[in-house]
């Protein structure tokens, strides 16, 4: 680490002693050069943050005038040219008021709007009737404009009524031709002059022109600078270097706008002695702070990393049980406790590794010991034998045949894993009932309420069986009722949901406490005294399986019924 040290001191020193000498041997016209690359960079940034302002004003003014000519209303007074009466078209004229008032209204830059109908009749929204507006579209600014081909366009700025002296800009879009007629927007002009009023404090001059040489403000930059700057067709951002200064030009592209700003050279050479006068200050502060203090800063940098190099080294040497020490403020707390949480999770991996394995072995052992009971297979031998001596075939055939599907699907566990289809498992679970039918007889029944799409969702093996199990032999047990068994498998939120009831007997308040605490129920023995997959650890399966996203819960009244609901994830796909 002593050698890493040195390594960084020396660098760092050679590094700024190049720095520092090459940067005293720089000419003056090269550090002027760069520094006016500086401003002009600044300055077209400026430039560009206040036409991205007029871009967003400018579509903003397109998209809520195509709103406006696609309102129906507006559409359908646009089109149409005459009335029954004058009093009903003045009632319809009303109703445009109202809409373009309320259009206006959303939108703080607009001063009026108005509707110039296909038979040539305008409407304003702010003078109604009066012929002042009609008059005033028969100027230049509104004629040069409207007699063009053009669906939609800005004017330029002109005075208007409303209803003291307003300096506004115009724009016009046209109604679809099947309706005929324009809607003009008046948006105030000051407005766009609040954008600009920020460049006089960054540029010495500035102008707001059209492309055909239009005028619109002019900050003092000379006629022919904005006949050149205005040339190009190009939009977006162009330079101009003068022998005074530069020009910087913004040409839109929805409009034939351009800004153009210029900047004098003047400011630069100002930028540059100031910076000089400092020059040989700051040399010498930066000698004096490198011997000072960077020292003692690389030695404290170096010490954690020295510390952090022998804790990796005995992890590597599989010594888990490391600490640091040390205290940083800076990158290498979050690397020291990047580290920590690496070996706490290497030390969790290692230990959930251990548990899942004797989980597993341990799940394989109950599931194969529940799906091939002792006790099951004795009393089903038994009722074969005893419907064999009666001779009765049929039953016979059918014991054997549930019998042995129940048998083949706890073979399979090690050939699929522990999981298995809602198909499958409706399939194990009615034979396995068919069986049990013979024994008791009628004193219970059983009823699905599947949902089809959850046909093919994965389950894990002998999830739903031993449930069902636990209500016959212990739910009907001490009824003197037919039993009832529900099974509803549903879908919900992406998650399955599979509840399994029984109007049995019940449990009271104490049990059903103990079975959220997962302790032995009285309801987990099974016949003859042998225990299959319990309650509880039946939700130590989900939890091994699923984690935080599944759940069980039970619900119980004693003498009533006993109700427990499974929620996993849904998934289709076999998990291994």
């Amino acid at each position: 680490m002593h050698t890493i040290r040195n390594k960084i001191i020396s660098s760092v020193i050679f590094i700024v002693i190049l720095s520092l000498t090459t940067i005293s041997l720089l000419a003056y016209e090269r550090f002027s050069m760069i520094l006016e690359e500086q401003a002009l960079a600044e300055n077209s940034i400026h430039l560009e943050q206040a036409a991205l302002q007029v871009n967003q004003l400018i579509d903003d003014v397109y998209k809520y005038a195509g709103n406006m000519v696609n309102d129906g209303l507006l559409q359908d007074f646009a089109n149409r040219t005459s009335y029954p009466s004058v009093f009903e078209e003045l009632e319809a004229y009303s109703d445009v008021v109202t809409q373009l008032t309320k259009f206006n209204v959303l939108r703080d830059y607009l001063e009026s709007s108005a509707i110039i109908r296909s038979d040539g009749k305008v409407y304003w929204s702010s003078l109604y009737t009066d012929p002042y507006y009609k008059e005033l579209l028969q100027e230049d600014w509104y004629q040069s404009k409207i007699q063009t081909e053009a669906k939609s366009g800005f004017t330029i700025p002109h005075d208007i009524l409303n209803p003291g002296p307003k300096k506004v800009v115009s724009f016009f879009i046209r109604f679809d031709p099947q309706y005929g007629g324009v809607l003009v927007l008046n948006i105030d002009y000051a407005v766009f002059m609040d954008m600009f009023n920020y460049l006089e404090t960054n540029f010495d001059q500035y102008a707001w022109v059209e492309k055909d040489g239009t005028v619109w403000h002019n900050h003092g930059i000379p006629a022919e600078r904005l006949i050149q700057a205005t040339a190009s067709l190009h939009p977006g951002m162009s330079k101009d270097t003068g022998s005074d200064g530069y020009y910087l030009t913004n040409h839109f592209e929805k409009t034939n706008w351009s800004l153009v700003a210029f900047t004098s050279k003047d400011r630069f050479y100002e930028l540059v002695g100031y910076v000089l006068r400092y020059w040989v200050v700051f040399v010498l502060l930066c000698l004096i702070l490198c011997i000072l203090i960077f020292y003692p800063i690389v030695t404290n940098i170096t010490r954690p990393i020295s510390q952090m190099t022998r804790a990796m080294k005995m992890v590597s040497m599989g010594n888990y049980n490391v600490s640091l020490t040390f205290k940083s403020k800076d990158e290498l707390s979050i690397l020291k406790q990047g580290f920590e949480k690496m070996i706490d999770e290497i030390q969790k991996q290692i230990e959930e590794k251990v548990e899942q394995e004797r989980w597993k072995r341990q799940m394989s052992t109950e599931l194969l010991f529940a799906q091939i009971n002792p006790h099951f297979i004795y009393n089903t031998l038994n009722t074969v034998v005893y419907m064999a001596r009666k001779a009765k075939h049929k039953p016979i055939e059918e014991m054997m045949e549930s019998f042995i599907g129940v048998l083949h699907d706890a073979v399979k566990l090690g050939e699929e894993g522990f999981y298995t289809t809602v198909r499958n498992e409706i399939v194990i679970i009615d034979h396995y009932v068919r069986i049990q039918r013979y024994r008791y007889a009628d004193s219970f029944s059983l009823v699905w309420r599947v949902e089809e799409e959850t046909q093919d969702c994965m389950v894990p093996k002998s999830l739903l069986q031993p449930l069902v199990e636990n209500a016959i032999f212990h739910g009907f047990a001490d009824i003197d009722k037919t039993g009832q068994i529900q099974i509803i498998i549903r879908l919900a939120g992406g998650r399955l949901m599979l509840c399994v009831s029984d109007n049995g007997s019940g449990m009271d308040d104490q049990l059903q406490l103990k079975n959220i605490h997962g302790e032995p129920l009285a309801r987990d023995k099974g016949p003859g005294g042998l225990k299959p997959i319990g309650l509880a650890n039946i939700r130590e399966r989900i939890k091994y399986l699923y984690g935080d996203e599944g759940s069980m819960s039970i619900s119980s009244v004693l003498g009533e019924g006993f109700t427990v609901t499974i929620e996993i994830p849904a998934k289709l796909e076999n998990i291994r």
